[in-house]
């Protein structure tokens, strides 16, 4: 005869789901939204209901938010099902979810980081003049010189004096913000 439940327990399956969402840096919100696009995926009266077919991978993420490319399809699938199985346990695929949302969460910053060098332009380019401003802004007294090194640096443009968003990103990840 199997054990009995203690009432009032939550399953020790479900505590163990939500400590692992812990441990990934996911909010509540976050691990419920990942565990329902999960579940709408899930077959209890066939594979179980912890599994997904991997063919529901892209489904199940575009349920999140994200629009994967083939490619990337094909990594995550190489990543959760080496061995070709054909099927993602709830675990690997909440790993490559808070992934995601980790990285989605960084390149919000990112941008909300760029608009305000940029004054609120999306595109850019950061000049000079964006420079001394973000810099009286915060206090600094920076003279101009090093303002132009700072443009020389991170820029990719012909006269290195503007630094547009793909340079601001390739910054922020040697500076290790992304």
């Amino acid at each position: 005869m199997p054990p009995k439940k203690r009432a009032g327990a939550p399953p020790p399956k479900k505590k163990a789901k939500v400590k692992l969402a812990q441990n990934l840096s996911l909010s509540t919100e976050e691990a419920e939204e990942v565990r329902t696009a999960f579940e709408y995926f899930t077959d209890p009266d066939g594979l179980g209901d912890d599994v997904i077919r991997t063919r529901d991978l892209k489904k199940a993420f575009s349920a999140l938010g994200f629009s994967l490319s083939a490619s990337e399809v094909r990594d995550i699938i190489e990543t959760v099902d080496p061995e070709n199985e054909g099927m993602v346990t709830y675990e690997l695929f909440l790993e490559v979810a808070a992934m995601k949302i980790r990285d989605r969460d960084k390149q919000a910053e990112v941008d909300k980081a760029f608009q305000l060098f940029t004054g609120g332009d999306d595109e850019g380019p950061i000049t000079l003049q964006h420079l001394r401003k973000v810099a009286t802004m915060l206090g600094e007294d920076v003279d101009d010189k090093t303002l132009r090194d700072m443009l020389w640096e991170a820029s990719s443009s012909s006269d290195r004096t503007l630094v547009n968003k793909r340079d601001f990103e390739d910054v922020m990840k040697r500076a290790g913000m992304l």
